[in-house]
């Protein structure tokens, strides 16, 4: 993790954070169904929770934690269900740095019903940690 200690900002806390994400993503075969040290995955929240292992303890050894596990609590009421058969379900969570909350996170977790690899990997958006959210254009 590159100065995440330095300036803690919403936007320096989500591009970890996918960082990490797409540095575990490496790890997978082509396929998206297993990892290369022979995992197996049986539905795409395994390959979700895969892509998040270890987050949590590689943040917390700078002062970050979570309030709700990372990537947070599973809320179905935020699942957008697209015509192409691609779901989209948000996770929130908040990111304190020594307890203090320094981030409101939102990942999109991208998936299909009918298949067990992940069409994109997750996305993560941070806004400030009070206020109203505003969306982020990358």
């Amino acid at each position: 993790m590159k100065n995440v200690g330095s300036r803690l900002t919403p936007d320096t806390v989500s591009h970890e954070i996918e960082a990490y994400v797409a540095a575990r993503q490496a790890e997978l075969l082509p396929s998206g169904e297993a990892s290369k040290d022979g995992r197996r995955f049986s539905w795409c929240g395994e390959i979700l929770d895969f892509l998040t292992e270890g987050l949590a303890e590689r943040f917390a050894a700078k002062g970050i934690t979570f309030t709700d596990a990372f990537p947070g609590p599973l809320r179905l009421m935020d699942e957008d269900q697209q015509p192409n058969g691609q779901h989209v379900r948000r996770f929130w969570t908040v990111a304190l740095h020594h307890g203090c909350p320094i981030a409101r996170i939102c990942t999109y977790f991208f998936h299909r019903h009918d298949q067990v690899s992940l069409p994109q990997l997750p996305r993560v958006v941070a806004y400030a940690p009070t206020g109203p959210a505003q969306e982020e254009h990358e």
